[in-house]
This record gives structure tokens, sequence and C-alpha cells, in this order.
């Protein structure tokens, strides 16, 4: 029997044709965009009903009322958040236990804010959008702010992977097509864009903001995971803390995602999930990505990030 198919959960989104941007790829595709506060977002996804009309999220999410233990946890697409967000959870609430919800029902973009109005406190909210999209109370209040970074030519990877099986922003051609996306428009928002503006917020020290670089969780997990757990003024000692690091190894997480996640209530995030775990390796890229693309990337991240403070591990 084939898998349910998931009905769109909010009213679809109009696009006027004077706000569609018309974009060509390699092939002569023309995919559809509209820009939505500095993003560029298909179209696709404002008419799906799958996700709130972002035109309007953004309105409320910006004027979100938020509790004073309230988490965000800000990262780029593929750059560790499930990770750190089941991490995060066994800090906060002192239990060994995966959460059975998957991440995507505490992500932003996925919800109205007053849909998480009923989830109990410590909040655990996440997404990908852009770190001045985040509401303004985060920052009027100092909420803590978790923002992880991962080096992006796995980003790019491991992005192409995951949105050859998606539905909601798939991605059907060839990664020499997806590199040059990567590397120009990006996911939504660019990466260098994206990461430039949150050293920024960092620097000016806007928000109260920890940093977490995937490669440095990967190898050295109960070291990172003992530095968040101070930052969120976590009572965890160092035994708790192991354990915690076993349980979100890599083998740990995804098989919890197959066997604990009670995705028959969340049928349109099951189709999402299917693609979370793939190998989360340091330096997969290499075997990906040509020579010449490699080098390319490189030349675009010395223009873009020449003053970036950020160190980023590529495992060349």
């Amino acid at each position: 029997m084939a898998d349910s198919q998931p009905k769109p959960r909010y009213t679809p989104g109009v696009v006027k044709e004077e706000d569609i941007v018309r974009i060509p790829d390699m092939k002569g595709n023309v995919k559809e965009v509209m820009e939505v506060e500095g993003m560029v977002v298909p179209c696709d996804v404002i008419r799906s009903g799958h996700v709130p009309d972002m035109r309007e999220n953004v309105k409320k999410i910006r004027d979100m009322k938020c509790r004073d233990d309230d988490i965000f946890l800000c990262a780029y697409m593929r750059s560790g958040t499930h990770w750190v967000w089941e991490i995060t959870n066994m800090l906060t609430t002192g239990k060994l236990d995966y959460l059975t919800r998957p991440k995507e029902s505490a992500m932003m973009e996925f919800h109205y804010p007053e849909e998480f109005d009923e989830m109990p406190s410590r909040r655990i909210l996440n997404t990908h959008f852009p770190l001045r999209l985040l509401p303004t109370e985060v920052k009027e209040k100092k909420l803590k702010v978790i923002f992880v970074q991962r080096n992006p030519k796995d980003v790019t990877v491991s992005s192409y992977h995951f949105l050859q099986k998606g539905k909601l922003m798939p991605f059907k051609g060839t990664f020499e097509e997806f590199f040059m996306l990567f590397t120009t428009l990006g996911l939504m928002v660019s990466w260098f864009d994206y990461t430039l503006e949150a050293e920024k917020a960092i620097k000016d020290k806007e928000l109260d903001i920890h940093l977490i670089y995937y490669e440095e969780l990967k190898k050295n997990p109960v070291a990172t995971i003992k530095r968040l757990s101070e930052f969120l003024g976590t009572d965890c000692d160092d035994a708790y803390i192991t354990k915690v690091a076993e349980m979100c190894s890599f083998k740990g997480m995804k098989k919890a995602n197959e066997e604990v996640k009670d995705i028959e209530k969340f049928l349109f995030e099951k189709d999402i999930m299917k693609g979370h775990y793939r190998k989360g390796e340091i330096g997969d890229w290499k075997n990906m990505m040509t020579v010449a693309q490699s080098e390319q990337f490189d030349e675009i991240f010395a223009d873009k990030m020449k003053d970036c403070s950020f160190k980023f591990d590529f495992l060349k």
C-alpha cells in the first residue's frame, strides 16, 4: 500500500504575476521565485500550503511573544540542527531520551508562532532563517541563541543529496547545476551572507549567542557539549554529558530517527525525515566536488569571507 500523502496544513498562498522572478537554469528550464525579506523563496513553497505563507509568517515571528527561558537554535540548512537539537533537549530536561517528535515540529518557518504556545518550557525552537528574522524579543530579553556552523563545502554536498529527495524544495538537476546555485543565490539566502550576518551579530553582541562548529562537535563531542551546557546554565556533570555524547552519535541519531520518532502524527515531516541522515562525515565534499569546483569554491570563499573571523575545518 502506498504511503498516505499529506494534505496541506495551511491555506496555500497566492502569488501575483508581478511578484514572480523567473530564473533560467543551465538547461533552459525556468525556476519561479519571489523575494521575501531578502530571501529568495520558490513560489511553489508559498503555494504548497505545507508551511505557512512566509510573507505573513516572518511578520508574525518578528512580533512573537517569547518566554524568558526560550532557546533559539539557528543554523544554515544541513549544518547539524537535528544533532544539536537532540543534545540541547537532553541537557535541558536532564533525561537521556530522544524526542519522539521530529525537529520540524519546533521549526519556526514550518509553523505560525501561536502553534508553539502549547509546548512545555524550556522551548527549543529552531530555524534556518537569517538571524535578523528572529523575534524582536530575542534581542530585547537577551534570550539564549545557539548558532551552529559547518564548513560550506560539506553543506553544499549534503544539501544537494537532501534536496534530491525533497518535496518542499526539490532539486532534480545535476550537482554541477546545484553547485552554481549554491555559490550564487544559495538556498533561500546566500550561505556567505547568512554567515557574515551572524558574525556581525556576535561581534556587536546584539544577541546572547553560543557558537558551535559541527566539526568540533564531531571530533570533541564531550568538551563541546560541556561548553554548551555551561552556556545554557544546565546542571549536568561530566558523566551525564558523556552519555549524551554517546546517545547523540551519528549512529544513535540515525537509529532514533528510524525507530523512535512518531512519524504517523507528522506525515509531511515523514518525507523530509527520510533524507536527514546520510553520512555525517567531515570532508565528504571531496567525494563529490571536482578539483575545478573545489578551486572555484575556494576563490569565492576567499573573496567573500576574507575578513571573516570564523575558522572552518574543510579536512583538506
